[in-house]
């Protein structure tokens, strides 16, 4: 009978709401704390700062793993491929969905004040906001397949948006840095807040092509051809007036330095004796050793940066019972509050362009592009890093990186004429991308370069990943297109062992 009553009670309080027409509530529904109004400046930063530091296995961590950067020690599941629901709320709360906000913002010509003004040219503001919008949504597509993009940022209040293709999500991004690119303008005021270049449209735009060479060649096993789509938009954008990045000092890093409380390199936020370099990769670079994965046989001093100690080994990748070895991420310049870390270089545009030559794309000189991508890698790293602590006893000078870089290019194009430029090319970025696995990991997909071992101890069918597994509740929430992205996967199966569009 008690239930009864209280049943009965919740039903006459719901029907006397229910006859109220015209309740005011006033403010109870008003968060009085939040903001009052848009600013773009803020939503910018704040979204750069949020990619810049996230951490944690799933958002830094595990693709390092899946490349055999490194190894680890402990909770070894990561490291032998556990198929669990990875997730991407961080993309899409606090990054995508800010940036849409700060384009629709400058979008409304009654939004443009005299202090928005202050914070930077309208076409400025909003082009790096669009820029780097592409920059993340490609990596939550590389990392996931078919995606949510289209209906899921637009502040549509759709409940179950649709799952785009990882085709036209590509094509999107590229036409919409393209678009970017032409909206800026270098005589006008840049963006306050803008943690990459400091509102350096210049330099900008001389990213938005390098992102597109990387974009594009990421397409190339599904527009092979050079008159085909991929190889069109990256000689396109090679040949735009405004330039690649070139020289070290137009290269986009995140610096560290002067960060506020919360705001520091994410590596500063993990356990550092957790992981170890994996033996693979030491063996790559000392040139030599029994489980080197690639043709490399010539000391690669760029690991006297990367290592806490260059001489020594890595850990075998793979096993559940932990192995020998010391090596392990520098701790000064990588496990470090305050150490910077790359965006894009102009290494990684070099062997961008190294790769286009050798694919036929363009009529650059293979040799050539692989020599500078190999030069600028250790020319960065002297000027990002060793100056951080010059007093590293395994550097013998100032000049030591930079006047080896030559001797050890030279090897490797000797090396590629005795395998094959794509196989050196490949392993090249493997090692210049250093430690950004979430690239590494997609070059490795696309050429397979270089020839990595699965883990020995293996927790799924014992392959290497080729995808993050979608978000638990999509399947229930959103079933329909979670469906739709499933069955573009190869096999049609959400497992991190499924290929997604650009892989198949």
């Amino acid at each position: 009978m008690k239930v009864l009553k209280n049943i009965i009670l919740v039903t006459v309080l719901a029907l006397s709401f229910g006859a109220c027409k015209n309740v005011d509530f006033g403010d109870i529904n008003k968060n009085t704390n939040g903001p009052t109004s848009t600013d773009p400046q803020t939503l910018l930063t704040a979204a750069m700062v949020n990619y810049a530091t996230l951490t944690g296995r799933e958002y830094l961590i595990r693709p390092t793993l899946y490349v055999q950067y490194q190894t680890q020690n402990v909770y070894t599941d990561e490291m032998l491929y556990n198929e669990v629901a990875s997730f991407w709320g961080q993309y899409y709360a606090n990054e995508l969905s800010e940036l849409q906000e700060v384009i629709d913002f400058l979008d409304n010509p009654d939004n443009i004040t005299p202090t928005v003004l202050t914070k930077g040219a309208v076409e400025n503001q909003k082009g790096v906001a669009m820029i780097f919008k592409a920059v993340v949504i490609k990596r939550v597509t590389d990392l996931f397949g078919n995606v949510p993009y289209s209906e899921a940022i637009k502040g549509l209040n759709v409940l179950t948006p649709k799952y785009d293709t990882q085709e036209d999500i590509y094509k999107s991004i590229i036409d919409e840095v393209k678009q970017a690119r032409d909206l800026m303008d270098e005589s006008k005021l840049g963006p306050v807040g803008d943690i990459v270049y400091n509102g350096d449209i210049t330099k900008w735009k001389k990213f938005a092509n390098s992102f597109i060479l990387e974009a594009s060649l990421q397409l190339s096993k599904k527009y092979p051809g050079v008159s085909g789509y991929a190889s069109t938009e990256f000689n396109a954008a090679l040949s735009d007036p405004n330039g690649v990045i070139e020289d070290i000092s137009d290269e986009a890093w995140f610096s560290f330095y002067n960060a506020s409380p919360g705001q520091n390199n994410p590596w500063s936020r993990n356990r550092a004796k957790d992981y170890n370099l994996s033996k693979e990769f030491t063996d790559a670079l000392h040139g030599s050793g029994s489980l080197n994965p690639t043709s490399n046989h010539t000391p690669d001093y760029r690991l006297k940066i990367y290592s806490t100690d260059w001489t020594a080994d890595g850990r075998p990748y793979g096993y559940d019972a932990v192995q020998s070895g010391d090596a392990q991420m520098d701790k000064t310049y990588y496990w470090n509050t305050s150490a910077s870390l790359p965006l894009m270089t102009a290494s990684y545009t070099y062997l961008n362009r190294a790769d286009a030559a050798n694919l036929g794309w363009t009529s650059e000189n293979v040799a050539n592009m692989l020599t500078n991508g190999i030069v600028k890698s250790y020319e960065s790293l002297n000027e990002y890093k060793y100056k951080v602590k010059p007093s590293d006893p395994d550097i013998a000078d100032a000049n030591e990186l930079p006047n080896y870089a030559p001797i050890y290019a030279a090897a490797r194009v000797v090396d590629a004429g005795n395998t094959s430029f794509a196989q050196v090319i490949a392993e090249e970025k493997w090692v210049s991308l250093f430690p950004q696995g979430f690239k590494a990991w997609s070059e490795w997909r696309r050429t397979g370069y270089p020839q990595l071992t699965p883990a020995h101890d293996y927790l799924n069918d014992g392959n290497i990943p080729r995808r993050y597994i979608y978000p638990s509740d999509e399947s229930s929430l959103n079933g329909d297109n979670y469906n739709q992205g499933v069955n573009a996967l190869v096999p049609p199966v959400d497992s991190n062992t499924s290929k997604v569009w650009w892989d198949q």
